[in-house]
């Protein structure tokens, strides 16, 4: 099994197991190998479309995974006419073996580089959740959210050190908390 599958996957799965009204999941035979979204999660008028990376190594290449996700034509399996139902959002889970704040502040940075062009990802593609998963708690972050802490995040940094910066992003997010 992989790192992706094990800390990444399993511990969402979980999560949304435990979530009122109930989830239907599907989730590729192959593991996170396999090509669609890593995680389908569907109830009514709500399908969500994972993809799930484990960030172990450098940030970057896994950051395009996730940002390329939504662009790939891949198909929706709950879905047995079209490629993605007319209610589909697009989520995140970020799974890693760095203190949660450094996460953060990695991406607080890079939405703060163009911070229109994630607004329009956020809006044209969909863009939802963001779930952090730690150990085998989860957090769920609204995308919208995430860019609006980024906006403020920019504010308190400017020309800050990257200590300060990680200790600001751990501020920013200190009320989502894991569950």
């Amino acid at each position: 099994m992989e790192k992706e599958e094990k800390l990444v996957v399993k511990p969402l799965l979980d999560w949304f197991s435990r979530q009122k009204p109930n989830w239907e999941l599907y989730r590729p035979k192959y593991g996170t190998s396999s090509t669609g979204w890593d995680i389908e999660a569907r109830r009514k008028n709500q399908d969500l479309l994972i993809e799930a990376k484990f960030i172990d190594g450098p940030f970057l290449a896994s950051f395009a995974g996730l940002v390329a996700a939504p662009l790939a034509k891949r198909p929706q399996h709950l879905m047995k006419r079209k490629y993605r139902s007319w209610c589909h959002d697009i989520c995140w889970a970020i799974g890693s073996n760095y203190e949660s704040r450094n996460i953060y502040q990695i991406l607080f940075d890079y939405f703060a580089r163009n911070p229109v062009f994630w607004k329009h990802y956020c809006k044209d593609l969909h863009a939802k959740y963001i779930f952090f998963v730690k150990g085998n708690r989860v957090t769920r972050v609204p995308f919208a959210d995430m860019l609006d802490i980024a906006d403020a995040y920019v504010d308190k940094t400017h020309d800050a050190r990257l200590a300060e910066k990680r200790s600001v992003a751990a501020e920013l997010m200190k009320k989502f908390k894991f569950g």
